[in-house]
C-alpha cells in the first residue's frame, strides 16, 4: 500500500510539474512570451541561435483560424533603432517583403500580393510597421497575411500573422492582435 501511495504521489508531483511548466512565460531578449496571448496558444520555439547567431527566436502562436510566428534577432548589430522609420528597420522591413517574395518564385506560394500599409499603435511614434500581404498557398487555399517589424532592446521584433481562411477588416484584426501581442511580451 505504501508503494501505490508513494508512486501516486510521485505521479502527482509530476503531473503538477508539468502542468506549471507548460504555464511558465519563457523570454528571449528581455520579451516574455506566455503560454497564452488572448485566444493563441504557444506552440513550438525555435532556438535559430544556436546554429546561426544573430537569427534569434522563433516563437508559433495559433488560434482557431490564426497563426502567428514572432522572431525576435538582432543580426548580428549591435544597436537597433527602435523608430521604426529608422534606415535600419527600413531595411528589415523591404528585406522581411522580399523574402515573401522570394518564397513565391521557390514554389512555396502560388502567388502574393502585396496591401495596406500602417503602422501600430496609430500614435506619432508607433511600435510596429506593418503590411498586409495576401498569400495565395494554391489549392483554393488564400489567407491574408500580415507582417509587422518593430524593435526594442536592440532587437528586431517581426510577426507574421495568417488569417486563414480570407476574412473582412484585416486591418483592425491585425491591430488588435499586434496591440495584444505588444502587451503580452511586454514590448
Amino acid at each position: 500500500m505504501r508503494g501505490l501511495r508513494a508512486l501516486l504521489a510521485t505521479a502527482a508531483l509530476l503531473s503538477f510539474a508539468g502542468a506549471a511548466q507548460a504555464q511558465e512565460t519563457v523570454s528571449y531578449y528581455g520579451f516574455s512570451f506566455p503560454l497564452k496571448i488572448g485566444a493563441l496558444t504557444r506552440g513550438e520555439v525555435t532556438d535559430f541561435e544556436k546554429s546561426s547567431p544573430g537569427v534569434g527566436y522563433g516563437i508559433r502562436y495559433a488560434a482557431e483560424g490564426v497563426r502567428v510566428d514572432i522572431f525576435v534577432y538582432d543580426l548580428g548589430k549591435r544597436s537597433i533603432s527602435w523608430d521604426v522609420f529608422s534606415a535600419d528597420q527600413r531595411e528589415e522591413f523591404q528585406a522581411s517583403i522580399a523574402a515573401v517574395h522570394r518564397a513565391k518564385q521557390r514554389g512555396l506560394y502560388r502567388d502574393v500580393k502585396e496591401g495596406q500599409e500602417f503602422e501600430t499603435p496609430a500614435v506619432k511614434n508607433p511600435f510596429f510597421r506593418c503590411k498586409v500581404l495576401v498569400i495565395d498557398r494554391g489549392e483554393g487555399k488564400v489567407e491574408d497575411s500580415v507582417l509587422c517589424l518593430g524593435a526594442q532592446n536592440d532587437k528586431f521584433f517581426k510577426t507574421r500573422i495568417a488569417f486563414i481562411p480570407q476574412g473582412p477588416n484585416v486591418l483592425e484584426r491585425a491591430d488588435k492582435l499586434m496591440r495584444e501581442i505588444g502587451r503580452a511580451a511586454k514590448f
